[in-house]
């Protein structure tokens, strides 16, 4: 295996010269990635934000056994929408950059993209509700059957909503991103907790479906309203040359992503068959719901670059490769800290906002966010080596799911519990980082201390796990424990802030005042185009 190793010294000095890697970024690029961050970032922070209060209420209300259900439904049409989707959100993102609003190729663009959404979502329904009998004998769970059935209504609304948020953030429909999540956010706060209150999964999960497909009905409704129709730009080009370049896109990341997913869902359907009280697949869906959260921050940074990191413009001067390092650092930072804080405190929390019911999910929750800080750190590096080679991207993918497959097998087949189940997800994925930094290091060019950084982040999160796991192990010591978590993650963090500061990738106290007056009059603006909309 030494083909993974690489040497940090090469990578650290060698690899380019002394001049930082913000330096050698355009003005003009950084503004817009900061632009588009900021603004993903409101949409996400209401659809997320209020989607995990949904789910929070939802757990409380409902009880372990609901919510497991439910969750298990929910992550089973996920995993079908991916295959009927193939990555149809990221798909629509990156041809958003090809084919952007204005040009001559925009409207075709749009009409192949609803073709190909629409088809995806009728797939996806029927795939799953043809197939909820079969799924629901391999869970051995007979009694499931009804609720994946109706699971079918959430999936076609999945496709649809990751469709619509690609394109809407490839094209930068700002006013159309913020409506969409706010609909989404808002109708999830207001029905799921209500279901689960009911203890009805079946009702909880018509309810999430319902709620996707009605915020893309009202976005279409107010389509030219919110400017997704560009005046004098009629539709040119063929549709059916169209529809071919997208479609094969997709069906090579879906290639890439089968195997992951599959071993994903026969991960999570381990832990669900070793309960019958479905109160471990609550816990492994609570943990995934922090992780997701600790990784909002990050995952924007990425979202944002990725247009950066394929515009073919700033390959000579290195604009890409550097975007990649920026974003690499913000996202190891802000995932740490997230997580670090998180770790540290996570048996109060989880108290406090689940009860006592959910005190035996600490160690998986904990687990969960190293997962986010490895994930999120490598997420720049794999953003960029899906345009370097995508076919490298298919072959990691596919080893990460032999590698999971294997392990949830061998640790989770007749003792399938939650922790062991989020610690083999944390295994794969630093193993996936590895062979990720190890092809872009021979494919591509890799910023100075990139790779440090990196290191830095998942080296910490593994340890302050490693200390979770003890604490909850031993009582007599959680004092002792939770002040040594602290004492290390304020050292990783200041050392990550050394590293920052050395090659510039911290803004200055002026550029943060600019960007913080900017994003609120980005958001004055947008609250007042929505009202003209409406009205």
């Amino acid at each position: 295996m030494s083909s993974i190793s690489i040497p940090e010294a090469a990578t650290v000095d060698t690899l380019q010269p002394v001049t930082s890697s913000a330096d050698k970024i355009p003005t003009h690029v950084t503004k817009r990635l900061i632009g588009g961050t900021s603004a993903l970032g409101v949409s996400v922070f209401i659809e997320r934000g209020a989607g995990f209060l949904a789910n929070l209420l939802a757990a409380r209300l409902g009880g372990a056994s609901t919510f497991g259900g439910y969750s298990l439904a929910i992550s089973t049409a996920n995993n079908i929408s991916t295959y009927a989707a193939g990555g149809i959100g990221a798909t629509a993102a990156r041809f958003s950059g090809k084919y952007p609003r204005g040009s001559r190729g925009y409207s075709t663009f749009a009409r192949a993209l609803t073709i190909v959404s629409l088809v995806s979502a009728v797939i996806a329904a029927a795939g799953l509700w043809f197939g909820a009998a079969p799924i629901a004998h391999l869970l051995q769970k007979q009694s499931l059957t009804t609720l994946l059935r109706w699971a079918a209504l959430s999936a076609a609304g999945i496709v649809l909503v990751e469709c619509a948020r690609g394109f809407f953030v490839g094209q930068r429909h700002l006013r159309a991103l913020v409506l969409l999540s706010t609909l989404v956010g808002v109708g999830m706060i207001s029905f799921i907790p209500l279901a689960a209150k009911m203890h009805s999964p079946i009702r909880m999960i018509v309810s999430q479906g319902s709620i996707a497909i009605g915020a893309i009905l009202v976005c279409m409704l107010l389509a030219r309203s919110l400017g997704l129709f560009t005046p004098g730009t009629a539709a040119t080009g063929k549709l059916g040359p169209m529809l071919r370049e997208v479609w094969s896109f997709g069906f090579v990341q879906l290639a890439g992503l089968i195997g992951l997913n599959l071993s994903g869902w026969w991960l999570t359907t381990l832990v669900a068959r070793a309960d019958t009280t479905l109160v471990q697949m609550s816990f492994f869906a609570i943990a995934s719901q922090l992780r997701n959260i600790a990784a909002l921050p990050p995952s924007l940074l990425t979202e944002s670059g990725y247009a950066f990191m394929t515009d073919p413009e700033g390959e000579g001067s290195e604009t890409p490769q550097h975007v990649m390092a920026l974003c690499t650092f913000g996202a190891t930072f802000a995932s740490l800290m997230i997580a670090s804080v998180g770790i540290t405190v996570m048996p109060w929390v989880l108290r406090i906002l689940y009860g006592h019911t959910y005190d035996a999910a600490t160690v998986t929750t904990c687990i969960a966010l190293a997962v986010a800080v490895v994930h999120m750190g490598n997420g720049p590096a794999a953003a960029r080596l899906s345009i370097v080679s995508l076919r490298s991207v298919g072959v990691i993918n596919t080893l990460w799911a032999i590698l999971v497959a294997v392990g949830a097998t061998v640790f989770l087949l007749h003792q399938g519990t939650a922790w062991k189940a989020m610690t083999i997800f944390l295994v794969g994925h630093m193993l996936s980082a590895i062979m990720v930094l190890c092809v872009l290091y021979r494919k591509d060019f890799l910023p100075r201390s990139m790779v440090t950084t990196f290191l830095l982040g998942t080296i910490t999160s593994v340890l302050l796990a490693a200390l979770a796991y003890l604490r909850a192990g031993q009582e007599r010591s959680t004092s002792v424990l939770t002040v040594s978590m602290a004492v290390i993650s304020v050292g990783a963090l200041s050392s990550l802030y050394v590293i920052g500061k050395k090659h510039h990738w911290l803004p200055s106290t002026e550029a943060t005042k600019r960007l913080t007056a900017q994003a609120f009059s980005r958001l004055r603006s947008l609250r007042r185009g929505s009202v003209g909309g409406a009205s």
